[in-house]
């Protein structure tokens, strides 16, 4: 990629979002995207004191306005050829007993769902206007194709990007628009570690064991993933949803390992985890 190159990510402040600006930044002028000031300086000052053109924009991604200015402020900087949505939240809450809360709902559509379609639009917007092959990656989720207690609402609206995706595939691909999504698994971001830490091990030592890998991954692990996506060597790859979940999908359920290998290498036979 050429350095005058720009890049859109959107939830760039921690995570998964921090981990693929950090890797967009190798080849790219990157606009750093997120409405926590805090992290989004901590971030910029990190890559820019490496060396890195990053640039910062302070915004709500459930608002077409920061869409429109991340679009602007990339352009100016340089071609804009790859956009990532990124930004996200989830929320609990049993369907039978839904809370009336807004925060359990609304929000989460309109960060998660209307963020990325608003990303989606600015971002072909963009491509179409100067003719450019760009390219964009929306982060999905496992839960937009399988199903887990009480995360109605966010598999709703992971369900929902992952046809967004397919549409601007579809839409825009005669012009060299490639969309696709990342569909991660269990990911180790500062939002798993307060939750591992509120609620035990023990809901750590689930994801391990649900997931054939026998371990969470880390969110430079969908980063590379993501910057294979909006490079050269996907060329030919536009309207997948890549699930990177350390085989959790193609599982049926955690199982028991054979006794004899398990000990070999030094794991428990009734789960894979370490003796």
């Amino acid at each position: 990629m050429s350095m005058n190159n720009a890049a859109v990510v959107t939830g760039a402040g921690s995570g998964i979002g921090r981990a693929i600006a950090t890797k967009l930044v190798e080849d790219s002028i990157v606009v750093l995207v997120e409405i926590n000031p805090k992290s989004l300086a901590e971030v910029e000052r990190e890559l820019s004191s490496a060396g890195h053109k990053v640039f910062s924009l302070l915004g709500d991604v459930s608002l077409r306005d920061t869409h429109k200015r991340a679009r602007s402020l990339a352009e100016e900087k340089g071609t804009l050829i790859s956009w990532v949505n990124c930004a996200g939240l989830t929320r609990g809450a049993p369907l039978h007993d839904f809370p009336s809360d807004p925060t359990y709902m609304d929000e989460i559509i309109a960060i998660n769902q209307v963020g990325t379609f608003w990303g989606c639009a600015e971002a072909v917007a963009s491509f179409v206007t100067g003719k450019v092959k760009g390219s964009v990656v929306n982060i999905s989720s496992v839960h937009g194709r399988r199903a887990a207690r009480d995360h109605a609402v966010y598999e709703m609206t992971k369900g929902a990007i992952d046809a967004l995706t397919r549409n601007v595939a579809a839409t825009y691909g005669p012009y060299g628009i490639r969309a696709n999504a990342v569909a991660p698994g269990a990911v180790m971001t500062p939002a798993l570690k307060e939750f591992l830490v509120k609620h035990g091990s023990k809901h750590r030592e689930a994801l391990e064991v649900l997931t054939p890998l026998k371990r969470i991954a880390d969110p430079s692990e969908i980063a590379e993933v993501v910057s294979f996506l909006l490079s050269s060597k996907a060329s030919y790859v536009s309207g997948q949803s890549l699930a990177v979940e350390g085989g959790w999908l193609a599982s049926l359920g955690f199982g028991d390992l054979d006794p004899d290998l398990a000990k070999s290498y030094g794991l428990k036979s009734e789960n894979g985890l370490p003796l």
